[in-house]
């Protein structure tokens, strides 16, 4: 009796790629370990309040009490390094949203439409690719930043909840859609490419030929094998983004004082490097070791949905 191998799925062959790349998967574990102790770390009683001042120990070393010493007005450092993690994190993920959606839509509309279409909406990239991109995130972030101030009276005024909760969180959405809304156009530009491969494949022309509408087409039909060229994306604009918001932060235009994010925790101890060396090394180790995971497990994405492109 004839005995036939069981087949394997695309998904489940870049499964176990992934899992045999030990640098992938030890950055996935090292980033679901800082976004557990990001998240849910300051809320244990034995971790300090980040805004907590406490004259007694002005930048006091490391100690039983403070693991990473405190700051210049006595503020546990390791307090200040999760909870300004947990922003960082929080505008890494909630942009590169944004820019994902707005990207996926952009580039498979421009690529589908083809024609005068495809040519005026790629000429609009290129200019926006022209002109410098921090100082259109700063005009654009300083543009919002008024009605965001009124959104967060609003939501204070109808939920009953205290200002000093909600109102952390309210600030970074200017810096959310700032970022998000113009870091879109590189994604454009490869869902573009990939859908006008894609449109003239033969499952495009299948669902053309059943009377499927466009929008079904793009969102049902191509938008699905894009997926792994979004994932790969995902992974790897993370980081770019969260350096934009530490640029941001360390020229004073990002995370508002009290609060803090690793940016302006590394601005912070850079003005104070030479007196209080922790307090540049703590928050800059965290963020690259951040950096660093996020970039190699984007790699190891790619060279699992991509095998083609997987160095020798």
């Amino acid at each position: 009796m004839t005995t036939y191998a069981q087949g394997t799925s695309l998904w489940q062959d870049a499964r176990q790629r992934l899992l045999r790349n030990k640098a992938a998967v030890g950055s996935l574990i090292f980033l679901l370990l800082m976004t557990v102790a990001c998240f849910l770390l300051p809320l244990c009683p034995f971790i300090a309040d980040p805004n907590a001042t406490d004259l007694q120990h002005i930048a006091a070393g490391c100690s039983l009490s403070h693991p990473c010493g405190t700051d210049q007005l006595g503020r546990d450092l390791l307090a200040r390094v999760l909870c300004g993690g947990r922003i960082s994190l929080l505008v890494g993920l909630v942009a590169t949203a944004v820019s994902l959606v707005l990207g996926l839509v952009y580039g498979l509309i421009s690529g589908y439409a083809g024609g005068r279409v495809d040519a005026l909406m790629m000429r609009a990239v290129d200019v926006l690719f022209a002109l410098p991109f921090i100082v259109l995130v700063i005009v654009f972030s300083l543009s919002i930043e008024e009605p965001c101030k009124e959104l967060t009276a609003t939501v204070v005024e109808t939920t009953g909840l205290a200002r000093e909760s909600v109102a952390p969180f309210l600030s970074l959405v200017p810096l959310f859609f700032a970022i998000g809304a113009l870091g879109w156009l590189t994604l454009a530009r490869m869902v573009r490419t990939q859908t006008m491969e894609l449109k003239s494949r033969e499952f495009v022309l299948a669902a053309r030929s059943l009377g499927l509408s466009h929008c079904s087409i793009l969102f049902r039909h191509i938008a699905p094998n894009l997926l792994g060229t979004v994932v790969v994306y995902t992974t790897l604009a993370v980081p770019g983004i969260m350096l934009t918001e530490s640029t941001l932060s360390f020229i004073g235009l990002g995370v508002r004082s009290p609060n803090s994010s690793w940016g302006t925790l590394i601005k912070e101890g850079a003005d104070r490097m030479e007196l209080t060396p922790q307090l540049l090394i703590f928050p800059a180790l965290f963020f690259c070791l951040t950096l660093l995971a996020l970039n190699f497990l984007g790699d190891g994405l790619r060279d699992a949905i991509d095998p083609k492109s997987a160095k020798d």
